[in-house]
């Protein structure tokens, strides 16, 4: 069991958040704007494609602090 002074915490969650965040809100603003039958802004484009680069650069990020470390990435999710 480690120490809780050594225990770090993972490098990248908060920009992956945040890019989650904008990519369901492109993506739900283009959903009501196509059943609304109005047409879709290119922001909201935009939007989405800013959240997938800001989930891009978390991932990264947490690959390049575990790879520092001399770890493998763990996969997420599921049982273990």
């Amino acid at each position: 069991m480690e120490d809780k002074e050594e225990i770090k915490p993972k490098r990248g969650v908060g920009l992956r958040v945040f890019g989650s965040v904008l990519f369901f809100l492109g993506m739900i603003n283009i959903m009501f704007s196509l059943k609304a039958g109005i047409e879709i802004s290119e922001f909201y484009i935009y939007m989405m494609g800013g959240g997938i680069i800001f989930f891009a650069i978390g991932l990264w990020r947490n690959r390049v602090s575990l790879s520092d470390k001399g770890e493998e990435p763990r996969p997420q999710g599921g049982a273990s």
